[in-house]
């Protein structure tokens, strides 16, 4: 017997790229549709080791973990706050998309590791990324972000590739 799916609620990861956010005004366009709501998730990688040793001397301060925690907190805020502007610039074109937003989740850790944690532990019916292109080898192979949570994840995925956004624009301005 086939099921017929009932979206009721979207997991969307971000990597605030312009494919993520075109990913994004997508899964609200389908939030609304299915009268779904949307958790909003984006990971903060760590930098490397040496890459934060460098920017703590730079910066003059004394102590790694400081500075972790005060950039941490200071983009966190930034990245919700922009974030939620784009769920509220959404809502004018899309007046449901102004009470599909549920949550934003901003916090760090290894991309992958953090999207399918949360798709397996959220009650989530659909996860939606944009997959960035960024040359021919890894477009043809997708990004191993990408790829691991396409092979793992235990809901079904709705990949937008960033080759779509490209050319609908064309044929919406032509």
């Amino acid at each position: 017997m086939v099921h017929k799916p009932r979206i009721q609620k979207i997991l969307v990861a971000t990597d605030l790229s312009e494919t993520a956010t075109q990913a994004l005004a997508y899964a609200a366009g389908l939030a609304e549709i299915c009268q779904a709501t949307v958790t909003v998730l984006h990971v903060i990688e760590k930098l490397p080791p040496n890459a934060e040793l460098l920017l703590t001397a730079f910066l003059g301060l004394g102590d790694v973990s400081e500075l972790r925690r005060q950039n941490q907190e200071t983009l966190i805020a930034g990245i919700k706050a922009g974030i939620e502007r784009f769920c509220t610039e959404a809502g004018d074109q899309i007046a449901a998309c102004r009470f599909i937003l549920h949550e934003v989740i901003v916090e760090p850790g290894k991309a992958a590791e953090r999207i399918l944690e949360h798709a397996a532990t959220g009650a989530y019916d659909l996860l939606v990324v944009g997959n960035r292109g960024h040359g021919l080898v890894q477009e043809a192979l997708m990004g191993g972000t990408s790829r691991k949570v396409v092979r793992d994840c235990p809901i079904p995925v709705l990949v937008i590739p960033a080759a779509f956004f490209f050319s609908s624009r064309r044929r919406h301005t032509s």
